[in-house]
């Protein structure tokens, strides 16, 4: 008996009979409610860990290295902790010697004692990171400031004979080194105070000037 090939094609159309069935019953658009809860807590895993990767960078960013704030451990002993040495920041810089930079660091207790420390260190703007590499030139921490007297001295020397002094500016608003060769040089100010630098045996002397240009004292530096 022969068999019609159409017949027989006609009886093996599954995919017809499918195509239909898809069209009649579509699939959900959306995956079952297992995996969607599935990519809901990803998302919540994936932001979670974004948050916490956000705050350990700022808090990172708000640390100062133990490089710096070892050597101005002296700050803490001196105020008996009321000033935290975390919180010290560069507030001004000149050029100094040899390449670097003088620049001021400070901090401020609640009572308004503040602690300083000038040091020579790469140049750079003045919202830069901490230096890894730097020369501690001196400081102090004294309290409250008032308008006081100019010129009452503190000063230090290192290996390289460069000394570096700060001296109160009372009603000074500006101060100038004064050379024996005629030259000057305008000292820095900072927190009430002015920071200044020179090679060991120059001798300069420190001139503050009040808001008009007068001359308001003067003081003959350590050589």
């Amino acid at each position: 008996m022969k068999t019609d090939p159409m017949e027989t094609l006609e009886t093996l159309r599954p995919v017809t009979v499918v195509r239909e069935r898809w069209r009649d019953n579509p699939p959900p658009l959306h995956a079952p409610g297992r995996s969607r809860a599935r990519r809901v807590l990803l998302v919540v895993a994936l932001v979670a860990a974004l948050l916490a990767l956000g705050g350990g960078i700022a808090a990172a960013g708000g640390l100062l290295p133990d490089s710096l704030t070892g050597p101005l451990k002296f700050w803490t002993h001196e105020t008996d902790g009321r000033v935290d040495v975390q919180h010290a920041r560069r507030v001004a810089q000149e050029p100094g010697s040899d390449g670097q930079v003088l620049s001021v660091w400070s901090a401020r207790a609640a009572d308004g004692t503040t602690c300083i420390a000038p040091m020579f260190e790469a140049p750079g703007p003045l919202d830069r990171p901490a230096p890894a590499h730097f020369r501690l030139a001196g400081g102090q921490c004294a309290p409250p400031a008032s308008t006081g007297s100019f010129g009452d001295l503190g000063a230090s020397s290192d290996s390289r004979n460069i000394v570096t002094a700060w001296a109160t500016a009372g009603p000074a608003v500006r101060a100038e080194l004064h050379f024996p060769d005629g030259s000057t040089r305008a000292a820095l100010p900072a927190e009430g105070m002015f920071f200044l630098w020179y090679a060991s045996g120059q001798e300069p002397a420190l001139v503050g000037y009040d808001a008009v240009g007068r001359a308001v004292g003067t003081v003959r530096l350590p050589g």
